[in-house]
């Protein structure tokens, strides 16, 4: 693996690690509608991703319905689940925007969590953001109205890219969107075009879903709780 490469939450570590991530990683390629992150290959292998733009996410293929539990982003990690308890995770993942991830062999990163501590609090902390989001999620589901978890989720993704400099619903479908806070797209279709005749995002065709006016949403927000 070459020492130019991003390796997200572990940029900073000390030389001794840095190094075994070099000799252990292998980065990986993804095309769009790739199936990145097999049940199988987690098992096997972890990955921190660098540029790739993956959907974690489940479906009753009796209704058809599918909900995405994560969107996973430059920064992230895949597989945390197997890495702990060592049981398969049967969810299913698709790549949305192609790019590329590191790959570890899954016995490397054990052991790394053994030897170095620091290591082990990130992997700890990366596991409890996880759980508050799906915890955060669910709340959602079962409490708000589908316009505000449609504005919550244009909050969190204008504070991605505040923060990160990453755009989580770049280029995303409005099914896509749907599925990210458990409804479907004719409904999204009529919440963005009513927040577009709002002020509160920008007006046009396309998949672009860019807020013009924070203050009105942080408003709409306030309003609805």
């Amino acid at each position: 693996m070459e020492s130019q490469n991003y390796l997200g939450p572990f940029e900073g570590f000390a030389d001794q690690l840095r190094d075994e991530f070099q000799q252990y990683g292998t980065v990986i390629n993804f095309s769009k509608h790739d199936n990145p992150f097999d049940a199988d290959l987690v098992m096997d292998w972890f990955y921190i991703i660098q540029s790739v733009k993956v959907k974690v996410y489940d479906i009753n293929f009796k209704t058809n319905r599918e909900q995405t539990l994560y969107l996973l982003s430059r920064g992230d990690m895949y597989d945390v689940v197997p890495l702990l308890d060592k049981q398969e995770h049967n969810l299913a993942t698709e790549v949305l925007e192609a790019g590329s991830a590191i790959r570890f062999p899954l016995y490397k990163v054990r052991e790394w969590i053994r030897a170095f501590p620091k290591f082990e609090l990130l992997i700890y902390q990366y596991v409890a953001k996880q759980m508050r989001q799906v915890e955060e999620l669910a709340l959602d589901l079962s409490l708000l109205e589908t316009k505000e978890r449609l504005l919550k989720l244009l909050l969190h993704n204008f504070e991605s890219i505040e923060n990160r400099g990453v755009n989580l619903l770049s280029k995303l479908s409005h099914a896509e969107i749907a599925s990210l806070i458990g409804t479907v797209r004719h409904i999204i279709d009529r919440h963005l075009k009513s927040l577009k005749s709002e002020g509160v995002l920008e007006s046009g065709k396309g998949k672009k879903v860019e807020i013009s006016n924070l203050a009105k949403l942080l408003k709409l927000l306030d309003e609805s709780s």
